[in-house]
Parts: C-alpha cells; structure tokens; sequence
C-alpha cells in the first residue's frame, strides 16, 4: 500500500516485481516490514520537480540506468572526505550501516531522510543534510508515521520544502 499514491506532489511509476540483491541484504539484514512493503509499490517515486525521490529497489541494486545519483551517494561523499583517515571512515561505514537513506534531494541543497535499521533505531526516521550528513535529526519513531507526517503536512516547514 502506497498512501501517496492520492498526493499530486509525487509521480509515482508502477510496481515492481524486482528483489532486493544479495550484496544489498548482506549489508542491510534488518529492514522494517512496512518499508519492504512500501518499497515494492513503486518502480519510481519522485516529486513533480524531480529534485526529491525516494530510493527504489533498482536503486538499492544499482540497476537503475536513469539515474546518475546512487542511493548511498551522501556516505560516499563522507568517505571521500575522510580519505586517509581510516578512523573516520570506519565512523562513517558504522553510521551509514544503521541508517538506511529512503529519501534523497538535491532541491534545497543535499539532504536526505533515513530509516534506522540498527538495534538501537531500528524503524525510526532521521532527517539529515549537507555539510555533516552523518549528524541527523529524529523525525518519526516508524515509517508509516513517516508518511502520515508526508501525507498531512505536518512534518516542519524547512522539511516540507523537500516535498
């Protein structure tokens, strides 16, 4: 079930009847069921400006060819930045292996939105941007709060805007 279907801020492109590959579900082996399900009610989810999309399975296999920004685009960048620096690379791998980023945008600036997938956050939604991509801000305490807040508008202004 995909709620957003109704919001005229998305288009949405069908379903999709591709898995999530083993190289992906290595690294993630716990994702909360109603993302899964979520996942698999789209090929495609983006906002009528294309600046703000929500990642797809072919995303998370790197199989899709239409788009030029990779799901873990935000972590690579950190890597990078922290060439050299192993510690902080190490920092870095560790944040991105709890947090699952569902939603990217280029719109106002980088940000993102990710879902916790650790013990510790496990489901919980996270807000976070450019310059310090790993320092993140709780947005919901599940994904379908997530969506409700999407849906209602009643997630904070700066956050909407994404939207």
């Amino acid at each position: 079930m995909n709620p957003l279907k109704e919001n005229s801020n998305f288009i949405i492109k069908s379903n999709t009847n591709e898995d999530l590959n083993a190289e992906f579900t290595s690294r993630y082996p716990r994702i909360p069921s109603e993302y899964l399900a979520f996942i698999k009610s789209f090929s495609s989810l983006i906002n009528a400006s294309e600046t703000t999309w929500f990642n797809s399975i072919s995303d998370f296999n790197e199989t899709n060819e239409e788009s030029d920004f990779k799901w873990n685009e935000f972590e690579l960048q950190s890597l990078e930045a922290f060439e050299g620096d192993l510690n902080g690379q190490l920092l870095v791998t560790q944040f991105w292996d709890a947090h699952l980023p569902i939603v990217l945008s280029v719109k106002n600036g980088y940000a993102f939105f990710a879902i916790g997938v650790s013990e510790e956050n496990f489901g919980k939604i996270y807000f976070g941007e450019e310059p310090e991509y790993e320092e993140v801000e709780w947005i919901a305490d599940d994904f379908t709060s997530f969506l409700e807040k999407i849906t209602a508008k009643t997630l904070p202004e700066y956050l909407q805007n994404l939207f």
